[in-house]
């Protein structure tokens, strides 16, 4: 008897590792600056020890990639930034539940002649009050987040339209920066991490939030992934959105720059 019983508990024991290990990863689309951070990573480890699914990032880089790759592709969850690419998706029934979870921010990033004098103890107010007054040069690239963040810093200071100057590029700004001796925006992240680099360039981060940025996150609808993991990426949505991801959020640092918060919490 107690070998049989014995028998039983090992065939239990062994239906639940399988069916543990037929847990279908989910696939997510996640933005760049996510996945190149480090953050994704360590959300993903936490909501994999909680829930035991596995998620497997299947497309990470910039929002039109992303938008590609999930249109030709099913993909259980995406994540990028609040942007008419992401509402596109939804309004064509490819994803569903909407939902902000997380922000960044951009930062100042100004040629090391530094003609307004701007200092590390200054604000956004008195940087750009000094760039106002010093008459700098502030170049604007082809970015939808320096566009947005662009719009909500000028609709507070009122640069002279001879101060600022359009580029069509997105890479190799800031040699143009460099040239102009001015200044321009530009995200925390690739600029920690020198996505693009000059060693002309100096940057000043500020606590403010008309710098800052909202990321979306939306799981496939259930007609197009299936039901099984509709409800699983409902639960990692979900986990994103909780105390414990918000907590992460808010404590993580890039390696090496542990005094800079590069990601902020919704909630």
């Amino acid at each position: 008897m107690r070998t049989i019983i014995i028998y039983i508990l090992f065939f239990c024991f062994s239906s639940a590792l399988l069916h543990a290990k037929q847990e279908p990863a989910l696939r997510v689309a996640v933005i760049g600056g996510m996945t190149m951070s480090g953050m994704w990573e360590k959300i993903v480890q936490e909501f994999e020890k909680t829930y035991h699914i596995p998620v497997e990032v299947v497309v990470s880089g910039p929002k039109h990639e992303l938008d590609i790759y999930v249109r030709s592709h099913e993909v259980d969850l995406v994540t990028m930034h609040s942007s008419d690419t992401m509402v596109d998706l939804a309004a064509d029934g490819i994803v569903e539940n909407l939902t902000p979870w997380v922000r960044n921010s951009q930062m100042l990033v100004g040629d090391l002649s530094n003609p307004a004098k701007i200092n590390n103890n200054d604000s956004l107010d008195d940087a750009m009050k000094k760039i106002i007054k010093s008459n700098s040069p502030v170049l604007i690239h082809a970015s939808g987040g320096t566009f947005e963040v662009f719009n909500d810093v000028s609709s507070s200071y009122k640069l002279a339209p001879s101060q600022i100057h359009l580029v069509t590029t997105k890479y190799g700004f800031l040699d143009d920066v460099a040239k102009l001796k001015g200044y321009t925006f530009y995200g925390v992240i690739p600029f920690l991490m020198q996505k693009q680099h000059n060693s002309n360039m100096q940057g000043f981060i500020f606590d403010d939030k008309k710098l800052r940025r909202p990321y979306l996150v939306a799981i496939g609808t259930k007609k197009y992934i299936g039901t099984e993991r509709y409800q699983n990426a409902k639960k990692l949505l979900e986990f994103l959105t909780s105390k414990k991801t918000q907590q992460i959020i808010k404590n993580f640092r890039i390696e090496g720059f542990d005094s800079t918060p590069v990601f902020f919490p919704i909630k």
